[in-house]
């Protein structure tokens, strides 16, 4: 009878364990949707979160603040300022909520994230705006490529932190690589918030990884397995409210993309990063 007893107990103290175990690994795993406490700073833009029982290194995504910590080098200008500014944003918000690119991690295995405060406003953007970093793209990585660097370039135009001096305020163009297709044109109406993009050529083009650019918004609408037939259009909508097309129509996701009281252009990239189109806002 003894020995009954205790197989009864193993047998309910098992799944228990197992489902400790379970839990454990699925408050580790980083989601999108959730907000984690900041468990410790390392510089401008690099930090720590709490995940589960443990702590993840988070390095923020497309910008790069000055050196403070690399071994064998000097503390570099406006460094420990970045480090002050991420420091405390950090605590003032105390959790945060992270997106992600193309590739989670880098090689050192830190977790690569866009990183949303609590307030709404995003550290790695803030951090462009005062002038504390520059922009740093790595491929896959470059769905914000250019929103960023119309940030950089802001704050380069209000010689803020990095930019404050001649020499590094000198604006700087950057290069851009221009796709070999011809014959896509982009419309944006940005009271209606509605953006055609139609296909003059004979064939279809597949546009998967292909992403749409409010520059001054600084917004991105990223395509996803659709193909936009031969002599055909499609209307992407950001407005709130429903509306009905002779194209197909695809939803921005988002309400109110598009600046209307400034000068907001319109880009087209392709998969490869190359432009393919853009509508100048005279």
């Amino acid at each position: 009878m003894k020995r009954i007893i205790i197989i009864l107990l193993m047998l309910i103290c098992m799944p228990l364990a197992g489902c400790s175990t379970i839990s454990e690994i699925s408050s580790n795993v980083i989601q999108t949707n959730q907000w984690y406490q900041v468990a410790g700073f390392i510089d401008g833009d690099t930090f720590k979160i709490k995940t589960g029982s443990d702590e993840t290194t988070i390095r923020l995504l497309y910008v790069d603040t000055p050196e403070t910590k690399k071994p064998n080098n000097p503390v570099e200008a406006f460094g420990p300022e970045a480090s002050a500014f991420t420091e405390k944003l950090l605590t003032e918000s105390q959790e945060v909520r992270l997106s992600f690119d193309k590739e989670l991690t880098d090689r050192f295995e830190r977790t690569l994230a866009v990183v949303e405060l609590k307030d709404g406003r995003i550290l790695n953007e803030l951090l462009l705006e005062q002038g504390l970093a520059r922009v740093l793209i790595v491929e896959p990585n470059v769905k914000m490529e250019n929103a960023y660097k119309q940030l950089e370039q802001q704050a380069k135009q209000a010689k803020q932190g990095l930019w404050s001096s001649s020499s590094e305020s000198n604006p700087i163009v950057f290069p851009v690589k221009k796709a070999d297709r011809n014959g896509i044109l982009i419309e944006v109406d940005k009271q209606a918030e509605l953006v055609t993009i139609a296909n003059t050529t004979n064939e279809m083009i597949p546009m998967n990884g292909w992403k749409l650019i409010s520059v001054r918004g600084n917004q991105t609408y990223p395509f996803e397995h659709y193909v936009l037939d031969a002599k055909q259009k499609v209307v992407i909508t950001s407005a709130d409210q429903a509306i009905s097309s002779d194209f197909d129509l695809l939803q921005w996701g988002a309400a109110n993309i598009w600046n209307n009281k400034e000068s907001d252009p319109a880009e087209l990239y392709n998969e490869n990063n190359e432009l393919v189109a853009v509508w100048e806002d005279d």
